[in-house]
């Protein structure tokens, strides 16, 4: 099952795996049971990277929104990895009003009941 809203801000999201040798990066805010300050979560919520080439990130994210980057901050990541970068493939992480780069190949955001 597929969510589409880029925002999810009542999660808290963890660095979860990366696998080095296939730039695969997943991000997810498991399920969970009821606690004093926040609900049941039934769900997972993953974003999935692959290709992943370049990531600035804290472990844990508290609320999350995949946005674009500003032209300011595609500039600073091609100065930074020293070529020219397509936009589709760099997204920010918004979180507790900071933004954190991923440059990769693709970014798949979704919902699921896995354990």
């Amino acid at each position: 099952m597929s969510t589409s809203p880029a925002e999810v801000v009542d999660r808290v999201f963890k660095v979860w795996e990366y696998q080095v040798s296939h730039g695969q990066l997943l991000i997810r805010s498991p399920k969970a049971p009821a606690t004093n300050t926040s609900p049941e979560r039934t769900t997972n919520v993953d974003l999935a990277c692959v290709g992943v080439e370049y990531m600035a990130l804290p472990r844990v994210f508290r609320g999350l929104e995949l946005a674009h980057p500003t032209h300011n901050e595609l500039e600073q990541l091609e100065s930074l990895l020293g070529r020219s970068i397509d936009s589709s493939n760099v997204r920010m992480l918004a979180s507790e009003g900071k933004r954190f780069p991923i440059v990769a190949s693709s970014f798949s955001l979704s919902e699921n009941d896995w354990d």
